[in-house]
């Protein structure tokens, strides 16, 4: 194993995930939150953004630090497609043909031969997102969604496919212009599209922003790893007074938040039972909202803490399920050896 996989990434990204599925099930289950956690300064409604936020960070460090390891464009897609495609297609199949066929309010011939299913399947382009399925879960606060986050997808693999793109072109090769790329990118998304700014919450430019921060961080991982506790001490009392002082939080979260998540995450870990189970956090991020949507079909009156526990079982149930049968065994063909054969 090498030294950057005994990290605490697998442990925040699973975080991650059940934080996403707290995030909808309010809007899910039609549960208005404690007002304790609906205010200016700390709510439900953000921590699936947040979350989203997370995952983009890591992914922006990790896959920057694969590309430097190595720098070839097929090799590097490859493994990115592997990661996102068979994970997905398993939730797609799921979705239409478990999930939908059970709670579509349509016959099933015209349910299947719906052009929504259709544009479902589209999902597994990995270019376009589609969310709902005909006639499911009428009635429910979130009707004819299927799966919600599922938009996220496209913008993943966007980002992949622009760092492979600046990859090809050398940028990366020379880390300062990769870094100057990089900064501009955010410095763009702070002045520009930030809604701190323009008063309106865009989120392509925001979560690639924080692909671009975690890009930035990960071509200078080792500067970073000596220097990330400094720099925190520095940027956690000035970003957390202008958190709650000024009404620039969305800039203070992106100055401070890709530093915290892989000052953390990057930090050495024991091997423990999370290790062991390997990395279920993103078929729990694909499977948290369809079994929501079910578990509150099946049991509309069940209370919302235990409908939150249902719910967060299931999709773990499913997201590990899914890392031991499909993603992990997916993943086996990266490697080089695999690539080599194919080739030939």
């Amino acid at each position: 194993m090498r030294p950057e996989h005994r990290n605490h990434f697998n442990t925040i990204r699973l975080l991650t995930a059940w934080a996403v599925i707290v995030a909808h099930h309010y809007s899910i289950t039609g549960v208005t939150a404690p007002a304790w956690i609906s205010n200016q300064w700390l709510n439900w409604a953000w921590l699936g953004g947040v979350a989203v936020m997370t995952f983009f960070v890591i992914s922006g460090y990790l896959v920057t630090l694969s590309w430097m390891r190595e720098p070839r464009l097929l090799p590097f897609l490859w493994k990115r497609v592997l990661r996102l495609w068979p994970g997905l297609c398993g939730t797609v199949l799921i979705c239409i043909f478990v999930f939908g066929l059970a709670f579509t309010a349509l016959p099933a011939p015209a349910y299947l031969t719906s052009a929504s299913v259709l544009e479902f399947v589209g999902n597994l382009t990995l270019v376009r997102a589609a969310t709902g399925l005909p006639g499911v879960f009428t009635g429910q606060p979130v009707a004819g969604t299927m799966n919600g986050p599922l938009w996220t997808i496209p913008l993943e693999f966007f980002s992949y496919c622009a760092l492979a793109v600046a990859g090809l072109l050398g940028i990366l090769h020379h880390r300062w212009v990769g870094s100057l790329l990089c900064a501009a990118y955010m410095l763009w998304y702070l002045l520009c599209k930030n809604d701190d700014v323009t008063g309106e919450l865009v989120l392509w430019p925001m979560y690639t922003a924080y692909f671009a921060a975690g890009c930035l961080i990960g071509l200078h991982s080792q500067w970073f790893r000596q220097h990330a506790s400094r720099l925190l001490m520095l940027l956690l009392p000035l970003c957390l007074l202008a958190y709650f002082l000024t009404p620039y939080q969305s800039t203070a979260r992106f100055l401070l938040w890709p530093i915290l998540i892989i000052a953390i995450g990057s930090r050495s870990a024991q091997r423990n039972w999370l290790h062991r189970i390997g990395d279920p956090s993103y078929g729990i991020y694909l499977y948290g909202f369809p079994v929501a949507q079910a578990v509150t079909a099946l049991w509309p009156q069940l209370p919302f803490g235990i409908n939150l526990a249902v719910t967060i079982a299931t999709a773990t149930a499913l997201g590990c399920a899914s890392w031991r049968y499909i993603e992990s065994r997916a993943l086996r063909y990266k490697s080089p050896s695999f690539l080599r054969k194919a080739a030939s």
